[in-house]
C-alpha cells in the first residue's frame, strides 16, 4: 500500500511484459536514465560464430561521463535464470564482435540524423558536430548492462552472477494504481543519475552599466540555422521566462528580433524568428552571447568569433 496525502495506492503487477510493462518503462526512460539519454529500439546482436539475440532497447546517456546502456526490461514471473543467462549472455557476446559494434553504431547515428530536434539537442549536449565520431568512440566502450524489473529476485541475482558480467545495473520498477480509479497511478524506482540538488535562485536583476551581467555565451552549430533555434542548459533556465512566452532580441543593429520559449522532451528552447537568416555569417564555432536588458522580457544578442564581436558587413 502507498499513501499519498491519504490517498490510497495499490501495488498493480502487469501481467504482460510486451504489451504492458515495456510501454511504461519507455515512457518513463528519462526519469530512469537522465534528462540527456536518448533511447533506441534494440536490434539484432550477433557473435562471431552468428548467435545471437535482440534486447529490448539502447540507452544512450549524454552527460560528462558519457555512457551506453543495453536494456533488458522483464517481468519477475518469467523464467528468468535461463531467459537472462542465454538472451542477455547473447548481448554480450554479440557486442564484442567489430561487425555488430558497425551495425550499432549506424543504427544510432541515424536515430539522430533523422529527428531534426534530436540532432540540434545531441549537438548542444555534447558541444559539437561529430556526431558519428562521438557514438563511434561511445559505443567502442563496454556497455552497461540494465535489467529493469518489477521486482528483484533471488533467481535474478542468481542468473546474473551465473553471468559473471560487469557492470549490471537493476532498476526496480514497481507501478501503484489508485483505489477506485485505476487510470490514475504512481512509479516507484531509483534513478541511475543524480538529479541536482534543488536550490533557491534569485530572479536575475540588471546591474548597473559598471558593473557585471547576466549573460550565457552558446557555441554556434550550423543546424541552429537549419532549424532556427537553439536550447538552454537547465542551469540557465532562471535567466528567461516561463514555457510559452515570447521575449525581444535587439541585435547589433539596434533590430528587434522575437524568440519563442518552448519546451521538448525537457529541454528549454529558444525558437527565433528570422534571427539567424539575417545574420548568415555565422559559421561553427562562433559564440551566441545573450545578455539580460530587461528582466525575463528584453535582450542584447551578440555574435563573437575568437573573442571579439562580429560586425555584419553592409
Amino acid at each position: 500500500m502507498l499513501l499519498i496525502d491519504g490517498v490510497k495506492y495499490k501495488l498493480w503487477i502487469p501481467e504482460k511484459e510486451v504489451e504492458e510493462f515495456h510501454p511504461i518503462v519507455k515512457e518513463h526512460y528519462k526519469e530512469i536514465f537522465g534528462i540527456h539519454s536518448i533511447f533506441i529500439e534494440g536490434s539484432k546482436l550477433k557473435s562471431e560464430a552468428g548467435k545471437g539475440s535482440v534486447p529490448d532497447g539502447f540507452i544512450v546517456e549524454l552527460n560528462e561521463k558519457p555512457n551506453w546502456y543495453i536494456v533488458e526490461i522483464e517481468l519477475s514471473t518469467h523464467e528468468l535464470y535461463d531467459h537472462i543467462v542465454n538472451q542477455v549472455g547473447r548481448f554480450i557476446n554479440g557486442i564484442k564482435y567489430t561487425e555488430t559494434q558497425k551495425k550499432l553504431i549506424e543504427a544510432v547515428y541515424h536515430h539522430i540524423q533523422d529527428n531534426k530536434q534530436r540532432k540540434a539537442e545531441f549537438e548542444d549536449i555534447v558541444g559539437s558536430g561529430e556526431i558519428y565520431k562521438y557514438i563511434s568512440d561511445l559505443i567502442t566502450k563496454p556497455p552497461i548492462l540494465a535489467i529493469i524489473i518489477e521486482e528483484r529476485t533471488p533467481e535474478l541475482d542468481e542468473a546474473l552472477d551465473l553471468l559473471k558480467y560487469s557492470p549490471i545495473k537493476i532498476i526496480e520498477f514497481q507501478t501503484f494504481v489508485r483505489e477506485g480509479a485505476e487510470a490514475v497511478h504512481a512509479h516507484l524506482f531509483e534513478p541511475l543519475y543524480k538529479p541536482p540538488v534543488p536550490t533557491s535562485t534569485p530572479t536575475p536583476t540588471i546591474s548597473s552599466p559598471t558593473g557585471p551581467v547576466n549573460s550565457i555565451d552558446i557555441r554556434f552549430w550550423s543546424s541552429y540555422r537549419d532549424y532556427s533555434y537553439i536550447g538552454i542548459w537547465k542551469k540557465y533556465r532562471n535567466l528567461f521566462p516561463s514555457i510559452g512566452t515570447t521575449i525581444e532580441l535587439l541585435d547589433s543593429d539596434g533590430e528587434i528580433f522575437q524568440a519563442d520559449v518552448r519546451e521538448y522532451e525537457g529541454s528549454m528552447q529558444l525558437w527565433f524568428h528570422d534571427l539567424f537568416k539575417k545574420h548568415s555569417y555565422l559559421r561553427e564555432g562562433d559564440i551566441i552571447k545573450i545578455t539580460i536588458i530587461e528582466s525575463k522580457k528584453k535582450y542584447r544578442v551578440e555574435f563573437l568569433r575568437e573573442g571579439r564581436i562580429i560586425i555584419r558587413s553592409k
